[in-house]
């Protein structure tokens, strides 16, 4: 049923970045890419990055299966959903943890994955909010254009997210991990206490 309209889009977008002139990504921070969907291996940051794909439309290529991967299917002009956001965010802290650059797309790199970014730039502390997040990025890839349904995803985020901004390029998702392992710890220590009854 959809597949007359997934060619024509894949059609449309490959043709639409050869026309626009526009490189395939950016590099926002160090190690910290975002782009249009990568279609094959040279439109890759360098790095074997953890790639993530914020869209539904087009197809993960088997070229590209070695690296690691986590999918936020959203439809082109839609946002992810708060949730999806803070999985993206806290995932993509995992990698940078172990010194993985990071690589999110969309079809373009103009709005789905540019709201993750502009998430997952707070979570580790290079921008105040969102919104500096966003003009950050266009400072770098002048052609984004987040709508008011990525904005308003972001607000929602922001208001509700778990992952806390740490300052100087800190890890977001830690305090949430750490306060994970805290609670796994407390529990086991209570599980040994000798019982109460006996």
């Amino acid at each position: 049923m959809f597949s007359p309209y997934l060619y024509f889009v894949r059609a449309f977008s490959a043709i639409r970045r050869l026309t626009s002139g526009e490189a395939p990504y950016t590099e926002i921070f160090e190690g910290l890419y975002v782009g249009g969907w990568p279609y094959s291996p040279d439109k890759l940051p360098p790095g074997n990055p953890a790639i993530i794909d914020c869209t539904c439309e087009l197809p993960r290529k088997n070229e590209l299966s070695g690296h690691a991967y986590l999918c936020i299917p959203t439809w082109d002009t839609r946002a992810p959903q708060p949730a999806e956001i803070e999985t993206a965010v806290n995932w993509a802290c995992r990698k940078r943890t172990q010194k993985t650059p990071i690589f999110i797309h969309c079809a373009y790199g103009h709005g789905r994955s540019v709201a993750v970014m502009c998430a997952l730039l707070v979570a580790l502390g290079l921008a105040e909010d969102w919104k500096s997040a966003e003009k950050i990025i266009k400072e770098k890839r002048p052609y984004i254009r987040l709508n008011a349904l990525h904005r308003k995803a972001l607000e929602e985020w922001s208001k509700n997210r778990l992952s806390t901004p740490k300052r100087n390029g800190g890890f977001g998702a830690s305090s949430v991990i750490l306060s994970s392992s805290v609670v796994d710890n407390l529990l086991s220590w209570i599980l040994e206490l000798p019982s109460l009854t006996s």
